[in-house]
């Protein structure tokens, strides 16, 4: 007879509770209990929302600045739950920014796991933190007439299947190349990026996940001969 080998079976998280982080709902932000404990968010009444780009769909990080004025329009007030137990989390309230976000939108959407985000530049002594919102095809047209001409990332579907996935300074007239007029899609998702070097690096990094999850490229990536970048 074999010996019992007892091993403990990790649950499936990517994020570690005792690492600062806040979690996207439909109706708000709430901060976990290490970010609460070392910004010592108890010694404040309200936070204001700053994005780091005035073109909403374009911001690219959610800075929160704790303090103690009064609440109004532009500074939401912290709710905190009435029990010491779980260390008096921190919850605020921002429906509005969450819906006409497309990147909150769109996180707050996903499953659990996926709506939290690694908090940076925080601290004892700190009254304000940021976390960045990472591209995640947001937006989303039915007709390259709709596109922006605006650069980012962007991905072709045919019904439920990725077809496509690209980068371009100008999504709308990247759209127009001769090469795409037979091909077949109903949606096209995007997200805006300035940075060239971003895009590149975005664009890599989804086919490389698409390829990774498929065991191949998407089906006019293929045709296109496109190759995969390594990225460090």
């Amino acid at each position: 007879m074999n010996k019992d080998i007892w091993t403990c079976w990790k649950r499936d998280s990517h994020f570690r509770l005792t690492e600062p982080s806040i979690t996207i709902s439909k109706d708000g932000i709430t901060f976990n209990a290490s970010l609460n404990k070392i910004v010592d968010v108890t010694r404040f009444l309200n936070v204001m929302i700053e994005l780091n780009h005035p073109d909403n769909e374009q911001a690219s990080k959610v800075r929160f600045v704790l303090n103690n004025y009064e609440e109004s329009e532009k500074n939401f007030k912290i709710t905190r739950a009435r029990t010491n137990e779980d260390n008096r989390r921190g919850f605020v309230a921002c429906r509005n920014l969450i819906q006409f976000q497309p990147k909150l939108k769109r996180l707050s959407e996903n499953k659990r796991s996926g709506r939290r985000l690694e908090v940076k530049r925080f601290g004892k002594d700190a009254n304000s933190f940021y976390f960045d919102l990472n591209p995640c095809f947001e937006s989303s047209v039915t007709s390259t007439a709709d596109l922006p001409t605006l650069g980012g990332v962007y991905r072709y579907f045919d019904k439920a299947e990725v077809v496509y996935i690209g980068r371009g300074k100008n999504i709308k007239s990247r759209s127009k190349d001769v090469q795409r007029n037979n091909w077949v899609f109903d949606k096209i998702e995007y997200s805006l990026i300035s940075e060239e070097a971003d895009q590149v690096l975005w664009e890599s990094n989804f086919i490389e996940a698409f390829k990774k999850e498929f065991g191949r490229l998407p089906r006019y990536n293929e045709q296109s001969g496109a190759q995969i970048l390594q990225l460090n």
